[in-house]
């Protein structure tokens, strides 16, 4: 009987520290795609320099992520998702502090913007 205890405590325990999270992962600033309008929500956020940013796309439709300086000569580009898959996500590990515009190239109806901080601000959400 006390073996049996044993072996169930032990697996009890093994279960808690296999399902126990190695690495923390770290708060990103989510962002959902949305079917109207603003599209992207919040349509403006800020975050902090080198903060991770997430898209969610739960709509039926295929969407971009795209930062307008890739799509004007001379700027640098400094996202593009390419396509964003229904229930897909893209994942920024973050940006210098700027101003960021972007929209779906697929619906260039859909835009919003970021504004990252220097890292010692708190980000925040409009």
């Amino acid at each position: 009987m006390a073996k049996m205890t044993r072996m169930i405590i032990a697996v009890i325990l093994l279960g808690l520290f296999t399902a126990w999270p190695a690495i923390a992962t770290p708060p990103y600033t989510a962002i959902i795609i949305e079917s109207g309008s603003p599209y992207f929500d919040p349509k403006s956020a800020t975050v902090s320099s080198g903060a991770p940013i997430r898209w969610d796309n739960p709509t039926a439709t295929e969407h971009t992520i795209t930062h307008l300086g890739c799509l004007e000569n001379g700027n640098a580009c400094a996202f593009d998702s390419g396509i964003v898959l229904p229930n897909g996500s893209f994942t920024l590990p973050g940006l210098a502090p700027g101003h960021y515009p972007y929209l779906c190239r697929i619906h260039p109806i859909m835009h919003g913007v970021l504004i990252v901080t220097d890292a010692s601000q708190l980000p925040s959400q409009t």
